[in-house]
């Protein structure tokens, strides 16, 4: 079984937010999907879609075909068939609204065993922005306010992130924590699809 490691980045935050981690080649876009979610710290609400070449790959359990154009379904496909050459890229969007776009490539292929529990976050920068920031543009003006103790939206903002939240604030033991309940995160989703 390949295990194939990705480096993903959230494409135009400020600070840049990154992370690289190793699956199974043998889950599918679906799984991966789900460990992307875990990775960047999103919390799974809204749609998604991974482009690779000239190929849609989303859930058809929500996808409007008619509407939005022909896709192959997460569920059907093996990472493993899809990323089948070093520096593979796709483009995984998450939140239409927002228009979160993320970077995400292949960076290595093993065949060696190993005894790594698989996902596995290897290394990354910077927190994910916090849900419904309103996208690149939102979260940048969010990170303005948070800077400044004076701005007249600075207390209410504050108190919308939580006081926990520091944008540059990053640990691979905490992700690998969150990881390790990827199983029940996907029943609790396919509980509300």
């Amino acid at each position: 079984m390949p295990i194939l490691t990705f480096h993903i980045k959230l494409v135009g935050t400020d600070p840049l937010v990154t992370r690289t981690f190793k699956v199974s080649s043998e889950i599918t876009m679906y799984e991966l999907h789900h460990t992307i979610q875990v990775v960047m710290g999103w919390q799974n609400y809204h749609l998604y879609q991974f482009t690779i070449r000239d190929t849609i790959f989303a859930d058809s359990r929500l996808w409007d075909e008619d509407e939005m154009g022909p896709i192959t379904d997460v569920k059907e496909v093996s990472v493993g068939d899809v990323f089948t050459e070093m520096g593979t890229i796709a483009v995984y969007e998450y939140d239409f609204g927002d228009g979160w776009m993320h970077h995400l490539e292949l960076v290595d292929r093993i065949t060696h065993p190993t005894q790594e529990v698989l996902p596995l976050v290897l290394s990354g920068q910077n927190a994910c922005p916090p849900e419904d920031c309103g996208g690149i543009h939102g979260y940048k003006y969010l990170n303005d306010i948070l800077k400044d103790p004076k701005h007249p939206e600075y207390r209410e903002t504050k108190i919308w992130v939580g006081s926990k939240f520091n944008p540059t604030k990053f640990s691979s033991d905490e992700y690998n924590k969150e990881l390790g309940k990827l199983n029940k995160y996907m029943t609790e989703y396919e509980e509300g699809v």
